[in-house]
């Protein structure tokens, strides 16, 4: 197996010669070498070379190593003993860069230094967090020398790791760093979006000779190279099980066992000779992540035995012991020394390592081999390990959290404690995304106790839960009883109910939303020193979309209430002046909320509270804002795993591409979102509707606008929803069905908005009138309607009152009057992003008789999503670093996609983008 592997961190001095590739692997060693080369030039990528156990993956691994000349080489290898530690394997890999922290971001550095337990905050980190400093960690260390990271046996580093990398594996454009894992063919590891290099056996005749080096005669080398398939570890592993007769040919093959039990036997056969307490100090070491020699003699005195019992097995080839560390021959032969023990032997093996375990660092380590050891319920074992759970929850190991309850449960002997840690079992899992076993462990804890507080904790995660796997009845189910708490908990069943309530919502059926939000109200009152804002909000905002007139008054009781709380109660609030058309008041409860979630890098909330600022943006025209906001939430919620509010995120930012003039990517949105939704969610179906509608307004399309504009009204209607702000389609009709020359469907539409407060309310009622004025009206109608669009406050419905009046003119043979407001409107579209409505307005002035201004060629239409986003921040004044903590992308990639904005939109620097998207729309 060679000398073993180059120190971590180590810059690589061989000499590619091109010769002295590994037997059979020509292609694949040329794959490889190519993506060194491109990461040494500023190209990085990664690489999955993934195959059967012993087909040869950690040889490619080592070749790219000696390969690696001018890189520095991080190592990390997967055990399976350490999957329950998070950020582990991230932690083995990084150790050498560790002393570049400070170059980082200071949250950056901060989240790594939680996850690493080697200091950082008291904060819990967001695995996210901890996603985009692990890209930021190797993308600054290879701006100094360009980086290797090489990743054996991936299908065994803990969750936490794995995902950190994958991250940044997948946003490799720009930098020199190259990432090679070897996997195998197994679903523990899965790499989307990541290029893969599938390994197989060795070519026949490669096979041969490599069995021959074991000294088999050619017939039966080839005999075993064909009943192998060319696996190289059987290959040079299995002769040494062969008896004379068999290794000469004098005898056949015997029907060849699998592979994994034939390494087993060859380990019995080396083994059996071995003095017992060298057996009892190798499945020691099979059973620890402990590679130093420091270390591991701790462990043997702990079962009174010293490093040197280890001799036998280094002359028997099992395992390697030098200066620096211990290592097996082959995972394979860990594996089968861990596989033969037995479990008594193993569990000698898990006290003896527990006992050498004593500092503050390896506590997570000792409560797991305890718990290896431990076949009983055990609340001293179990509490160790519940303590373990804490810790990975505040170093954003949410897959070891939910691994560390569940296994502290099971040892729990009294039912109520294991009831509640089953209860956090459950919620780590759920959002780890295993929601069925969060489920069943749910379930069980509710079976458990009859507790009121646990019950309550419990129960709406398994309604959230039930809800999103469709099964309605069984989320009404686990909310049946939340009456039968109010007297005991007060305020847990008003969180208990309050889940129902998103069940009411998603449903869209607000009337049967209000009296339930009534109660919720009640209840958290009742419960006197409880402050959760949560509860009037709901109300308030129910009342508010059933019509009723006490809603805002109860919505503006409840703005200093969210002051303090970081739970979206600001954000939530803020929708609800969004639909009255109080925008202030909704701009400041919103941005000093997602200032805090940035702040403290809470991507839940981030997630949550974009979308509505995205609301906020596009109804007062600020399309830039709003797109920006979309755009980053989808990001955020997709990387979090976050299905509903992904599709959230994708309705508003489909509603806001309409808006754009960008229909083909509003419409791919919009069928994104329906992939991720249960059948139940109708109110974010609703929304992708009049996206839809939109999308065909923009286009004056007003058949189809209708179409789907007046499936919106009715299940507004049929939801109780009376409040027009919601999705304001009353407008929209009217203006649809006036370009129908249907004016009597259009007054009923108007008739709608009747009483609405909301400036781009009155603005578009005054637009509608206008089409439906007579000719002889036009000036003094549209001069009405002009001045209740201030610029200032509602410049898109300015926009598109220019454009209607405009049109009017047009057809009343007034063209050169027609012009004025045409351009106008044109001017101020563009200044907008509207490049659907600016392509409308140049039709008009075609119309008109002269030729219309040609579209400019700084138009952001022309970016990708991706440089658009980068544009905006740049234009929010944001550095290139900041820019990659939003996009999780680095510095250099930013820098990579900011040259295409320059290239496209003809600019030459940082101030010209700036001013390109910050200057104010004129005012037309």
């Amino acid at each position: 197996m060679g000398s073993g592997p180059a120190p971590a961190g180590a810059v690589g001095t061989a000499t590619d010669t091109g010769g002295d590739a590994l037997l059979g692997r020509a292609d694949e060693c040329r794959r490889l070498s190519a993506l060194l080369a491109d990461a040494v030039d500023g190209h990085g990528g990664a690489l999955v070379v993934r195959g059967a156990a012993g087909v040869g993956k950690t040889a490619l691994l080592e070749h790219c190593a000696a390969r690696s000349t001018g890189m520095r080489v991080l190592r990390a290898t997967g055990a399976p003993f350490e999957a329950e530690l998070p950020f582990s394997a991230l932690h083995q890999l990084a150790r050498p860069l560790l002393h570049r922290l400070g170059d980082l971001p200071a949250q950056q550095a901060d989240a790594l230094r939680t996850v690493f337990a080697i200091g950082g905050g008291s904060r819990p980190v967001n695995r996210l967090a901890a996603y985009v400093a692990t890209l930021s960690l190797l993308t600054t260390a290879a701006e100094d020398t360009p980086v290797l990271c090489l990743v054996d046996d991936a299908h065994w580093i803990d969750p936490a790791s794995a995902e950190a990398l994958l991250f940044t594996a997948r946003r490799l454009l720009a930098d020199r760093v190259a990432v090679v894992f070897a996997a195998r063919d197994a679903p523990a590891f899965p790499a989307p979006g990541l290029p893969e290099l599938p390994l197989t056996g060795l070519p026949r005749d490669d096979a041969i000779r490599l069995a021959m080096r074991a000294g088999l005669d050619p017939r039966v080398a080839a005999d075993l190279a064909a009943a192998t398939a060319g696996n190289p570890l059987a290959l040079t592993e299995l002769p040494a099980t062969l008896s004379e007769e068999h290794r000469n040919g004098w005898l056949p093959l015997r029907e060849p066992l699998v592979l994994v039990e034939r390494i087993e036997m060859t380990v019995l056969a080396h083994a059996r000779g071995l003095p017992d307490d060298t057996w009892r100090a190798l499945v020691a070491c099979a059973v620890t992540e402990a590679t130093t020699p420091a270390l591991l003699e701790r462990i043997l005195a702990a079962d009174g035995l010293r490093l040197g019992v280890l001799d036998p097995a280094v002359d028997a080839g099992l395992i390697r012991v030098t200066d620096r560390e211990v290592t097996f021959r082959h995972p394979l032969t860990r594996a089968a020394v861990h596989s033969v023990a037995g479990p008594g032997r193993r569990r000698a093996a898990h006290l003896a390592v527990a006992a050498a375990l004593t500092g503050d660092d390896t506590a997570d380590r000792r409560a797991w081999h305890l718990a290896a050891a431990t076949t009983v319920p055990d609340e001293g074992v179990a509490a160790l390990l519940a303590d373990s759970a804490e810790r990975a929850q505040r170093r954003g190991g949410v897959v070891a959290e939910a691994r560390a309850y569940e296994r502290s449960a099971r040892l729990t002997p009294d039912p109520d404690v294991r009831a509640s840690r089953l209860a956090a079992a459950s919620r780590a899992w759920a959002n780890a995304g295993a929601s069925r076993h969060a489920i069943a462990l749910g379930e069980e804890a509710i079976g458990l106790t009859r507790r009121a507080d646990l019950r309550c904790r419990v129960k709406p995660l398994l309604a959230h839960l039930a809800q999103q796997h469709c099964d309605t009845a069984g989320a009404e189910a686990y909310l049946a009883d939340a009456q039968a708490y109010a007297q005991a908990d007060p305020l847990g069943a008003a969180r208990l109910m309050s889940a129902r309530v998103n069940q009411f919502w998603a449903r869209l059926d607000v009337t049967g939303m209000v009296p339930l939000c009534a109660r919720v109200a009640e209840l958290a009152a009742a419960d006197a020193g409880a402050t959760w804002p949560k509860g009037p909000i709901r109300l308030a905002a129910a009342q508010v979309l059933a019509g009723l007139p006490e809603g805002v008054a109860s919505a503006r009781a409840m703005v200093t209430a969210c002051a303090g709380h970081a739970d979206g109660s600001a954000a939530e609030l803020a929708e609800v002046f969004c639909w009255i058309g109080d925008h202030d008041t909704a701009r400041a409860l919103l941005e000093p909320e997602i200032d805090r979630a940035r702040a403290t890098d809470d991507v839940f909330l981030l997630a949550y509270a974009l979308p509505r600022l995205a609301g906020l943006e596009w109804r007062t025209g600020r399309l830039h804002a709003a797109y920006q906001a979309a755009a980053e939430a989808v990001r955020i919620a997709e990387q979090a795993a976050l299905p509903v509010l992904r599709a959230e995120a994708l309705a508003v930012l489909a509603l806001v591409e309409a808006l754009l003039g960008e229909e083909p990517e509003a419409l791919a949105h919009v069928e994104d979102a329906r992939r991720l939704l249960p059948g139940e969610f109708r109110e974010i179906e609703v929304r992708l509707r009049y996206a839809t509608g939109i999308a065909a307004v923009v286009g004056a399309r007003w058949h189809d606008a209708v179409t789907e504009l007046e499936r919106v009204r009715r299940a507004q209607r049929d939801g109780g929803i009376a409040e027009p702000g919601w999705l304001p389609v009353a407008a929209e009709l009217a203006e649809a069905y006036a370009h129908l020359s249907d004016p009597q469907r259009s007054a009923r539409r108007l008739r709608d908005l009747a009483g609405t407060g909301g400036a781009a309310a009155r603005a578009a009622s005054a637009r509608v009138e206008g089409l439906l004025a007579g000719e002889p009206d036009l000036d003094e109608v549209f001069a009405a309607a002009l001045a209740r669009c201030d610029p200032a406050v509602v410049p898109l419905e300015r926009a598109r009152t220019l454009l209607s009046y405009g049109q009017r003119l047009r057809r009343a043979r007034r063209r050169r009057d027609a012009r004025v407001q045409l351009h106008a409107a044109l001017r101020l579209f563009e200044a907008l992003g509207a490049q659907g409505w600016a392509r409308r307005c140049r039709t008009e002035i075609d119309a008109t008789g002269r030729r219309p201004p040609e579209p400019g060629d700084r138009t952001v239409d022309r970016l990708t999503g991706q440089e658009r986003l980068i544009a905006l921040h740049v234009a929010e004044g944001l550095t290139n670093r900041e820019i990659a903590a939003r996009v999780f992308l680095s510095p250099k990639t930013v820098e990579y996609h900011l040259g295409n904005v320059y290239r496209k939109l003809r600019l030459r620097s940082r101030p010209e983008l700036i001013r390109h998207l910050s200057g104010p729309p004129a005012a037309g």
